[in-house]
């Protein structure tokens, strides 16, 4: 039991209590060697080495340009563009020239000699193909190199200012073309102009059958005829001395020639629909009023027909007039 926990102990301060528990339970036993595994020592640097500081990136360049840079530049475009137009020494048109052209370097004579007595070339050696060591199917292969020799690009500099670029230009539309002239006969032209629209025709007027002329004409509503008009001012419940003689007049009429008497009351306007029913009951109690004086003085209640209706400028609010109907 001291064996063991000594051992543990041992192992813990050599890997940490995982790494000890991971040799004990025989779990580390297909992690792979430190020393043969590939890359073991970028690892170890990159452990070992310190984080980037972030302060010494550069600031971004600024994408700006003055009227004198974008001018300067301009002058720069069109002196290159008309060097790459100019002709070189040969008279080929298109090849920028940046001075003289130096004549050809002499050739020497071993060279002008071998041009003119050519010598054929000695073989070629053959080649055999390289002989790979042999090893047997259990055997594992020849390990590598254990450490990277890939290295990081550099930056050689900062990227610089982007040359401003020519506005691009301003759209135009192109002109309307003007349409050919028509060389159409004048009747043909004249032809596809509008035209006045058609007179309205006129029906003749109706004519009815013999059936319908032969029979009788219809029957009209009757026309009334106003005898009285009397005013009861709105509110009152009573008819004043004024109305005596009128009403007396409307019994005498009717002794002599019996006919329907209608009594139309005229209501004061209102605003809602309420007060306007409250306005047409009024307007008919003051017909019903009228009514009684008449029928007191002889005339059936069947001959009398009381109604309201809305007064007009005409016809105020409290104006009742008595017709007769035939």
């Amino acid at each position: 039991m001291a064996l063991a926990t000594a051992l543990a102990v041992g192992l813990a301060g050599c890997g940490g209590p995982i790494a000890a528990w991971r040799s004990l339970s025989g779990l580390d036993k297909n992690d792979p060697d430190p020393a043969v595994a590939p890359f073991t020592a970028n690892i170890d640097k990159a452990e070992t080495g310190g984080y980037p500081n972030l302060a010494s990136v550069p600031p971004p360049p600024i994408m700006t340009s003055t009227a004198a840079d974008r001018q300067k530049l301009a002058e720069n475009l069109a002196a290159q563009g008309v060097s790459a137009q100019a002709p070189d020494a040969r008279g080929v048109p298109g090849t920028p020239t940046s001075g003289p052209v130096p004549p050809p370097p002499p050739i020497p004579p071993a060279l002008a000699a071998s041009h003119l007595v050519t010598a054929p070339p000695p073989p070629a050696p053959e080649q055999k193909p390289t002989q790979l060591p042999t090893r047997r199917m259990d055997e594992p292969p020849v390990p590598g190199s254990l450490a990277s020799t890939q290295q990081p690009p550099a930056i050689q500099g900062l990227p610089g200012v982007e040359a401003p670029r020519p506005p691009a230009q301003e759209g135009r539309m192109s002109a309307i073309p003007q349409p050919a002239p028509s060389n159409l006969p004048p009747a043909a032209v004249q032809s596809g102009n509008p035209q006045p629209a058609p007179p309205l025709a006129v029906l003749p007027p109706a004519q009815p059958s013999p059936e319908a002329a032969a029979r009788p004409a219809p029957k009209l509503p009757p026309v009334a005829t106003t005898v009285a008009a009397l005013d009861m001012p709105v509110g009152t419940a009573a008819l004043g001395p004024d109305t005596r003689v009128p009403i007396a007049q409307v019994i005498a009429q009717y002794q002599q020639k019996p006919q329907t008497v209608r009594i139309v009351s005229y209501a004061a306007p209102a605003v809602g629909s309420a007060e306007q029913l409250n306005s047409f009951r009024a307007a008919l109690d003051r017909a019903q009023i009228v009514a009684k004086q008449l029928t007191d003085g002889g005339i059936p209640a069947a001959k009398i027909q009381t109604e309201a209706a809305p007064s007009s400028a005409a016809k105020p609010a409290g104006r009742i007039e008595v017709q007769t109907l035939p």
